[in-house]
C-alpha cells in the first residue's frame, strides 16, 4: 500500500505517521491539516516533518510522537493561509 502525507507540498521520502485512533485528538489532526472537508481514514498518515522535534519521545529504541500532541508545522500554498490585520494601535508603545 502507498501511503503518502494527508497535507499539502509534502516531503514522500520522510517517515510516515498514521492519524490517530482517539476521535477527538484525529479531529484536531483534521483541522490542522486545513484541508476543507477532509475526514481522516484508518490508513492517513501524515509525515513527520509536520511536527516539531520535541513532539517526539526518543527514550526508548523506537521513536514514538508524545501523548496527545497535533501536528503544527505547514508550509500551506499562499492561497490557502490566513491573511493577518494588524490593529491600529498595534506595535505602539504605552507612555
Amino acid at each position: 500500500r502507498n501511503l503518502s502525507c494527508a497535507a499539502v507540498r509534502s516531503d514522500p521520502r520522510v517517515k510516515s505517521v498514521k492519524f490517530p485512533k482517539d476521535s477527538i485528538l484525529r479531529r484536531k489532526w483534521e483541522q490542522a491539516v486545513k484541508r476543507k472537508g477532509f475526514v481522516a481514514t484508518d490508513w492517513s498518515v501524515l509525515c513527520s516533518e509536520h511536527f516539531n522535534a520535541d513532539d517526539f519521545d526518543r527514550t526508548g529504541q523506537i521513536v514514538r510522537l508524545r501523548q496527545g500532541v497535533k501536528p503544527s508545522v505547514f508550509n500551506f500554498p499562499s492561497y490557502l493561509q490566513k491573511v493577518q490585520t494588524v490593529g491600529k494601535n498595534v506595535g505602539q508603545l504605552h507612555q
